[in-house]
């Protein structure tokens, strides 16, 4: 399958770029202290594990995506979990209602969850963590609802506008700026990891310890709870490992088949690639903070 030189298609680098803005985050943040509060360090380990696996899906959804992917009405490359749903299930004998009724709940089921698990969940972060380090009393002490202050409605509508902006240029100003914005986001990140852990190195041993320990050993502070302990890591874990990487999800496809590329192959495997460092380089990094500290 040859796809380069296509109208509306990004490079691979680009599209990777595209899929790790929506991974790199909150998953990675918020999610990962959220799992290590209610299923303790070993919960870290579970994400491993889940991204180990995830990145096999992660590969096989991409592939598929690519091989499946279609023209628009523009004459620009569209692809996803709906099309390989309805074009690869809905080929197999049988199988031709079952794909396409598959391939409509599932662009439902992503609208929804776009508002629900993506949007809301990162602009309340952002908008919590940013009036907390830059707090302006005069709107802040403005309280329009129940907890919400009009600082924190600003700071919302400015990120819609913001996002606007990018998103209504079409995939190659998504791409362009991700490209640029992902890698130093990203290294910055990283660069502050390093620092904290430079700063408590003396911990990081014990604390991989406590990972491994605490992956299949009930916390003594659930005493007698050991099935609950270690169902809890298990299902924290995992739960928040794809919450971070989107891994098996289906959201990834969208962004790398757009990419140009010779074979459907080549982008799963930078597919996989963007599991690798969403979970164990950037998620692993802020496991070893949160748990040092």
């Amino acid at each position: 399958m040859k796809h380069r030189k296509e109208k509306g298609v990004i490079s691979p680098f680009q599209a990777l770029c595209t899929a790790l803005a929506a991974t790199v985050g909150t998953g990675n943040i918020a999610g990962v202290a959220a799992a290590i509060c209610i299923g303790g360090a070993g919960a870290v380990f579970w994400m491993w594990v889940a991204a180990f696996f995830g990145m096999m899906t992660n590969y096989a959804e991409n592939v598929l995506g690519i091989y499946f992917r279609r023209k628009n009405s523009e004459g620009e490359w569209s692809g996803g979990a709906m099309y390989y749903l309805q074009d690869g299930l809905g080929k197999k004998k049988g199988c031709k209602w079952i794909g396409k009724v598959l391939a409509i709940l599932f662009c439902i089921f992503t609208m929804l969850a776009s508002f629900g698990i993506g949007s809301m969940g990162q602009v309340n972060k952002i908008v919590a963590n940013v009036s907390e380090a830059f707090d302006v009393k005069a709107l802040s002490s403005i309280e329009v609802f129940d907890g919400i202050s009009l600082y924190n409605i600003i700071l919302g509508v400015l990120i819609m506008i913001l996002t606007a902006v990018i998103t209504l240029g079409g995939v190659k100003r998504i791409a362009s700026v991700t490209e640029k914005l992902v890698p130093l986001m990203a290294c910055l990140f990283l660069i502050g990891g390093v620092v904290i852990l430079a700063v408590n190195f003396k911990s990081i041993p014990g604390t991989f310890g406590m990972i491994f320990k605490y992956a299949f050993t009930p916390n003594a502070l659930i005493g007698g709870g050991i099935g609950y302990a270690i169902k809890t890591a298990i299902s924290q874990g995992a739960k928040r490992g794809l919450f971070s990487n989107e891994a098996g999800m289906g959201s990834t496809p969208h962004a790398h088949a757009v990419a140009k590329v010779d074979k459907p192959h080549d982008q799963g495997v930078v597919a996989m690639i963007g599991v690798f460092i969403d979970t164990f380089v950037v998620l692993t990094m802020t496991a070893l903070v949160v748990i040092t500290c």
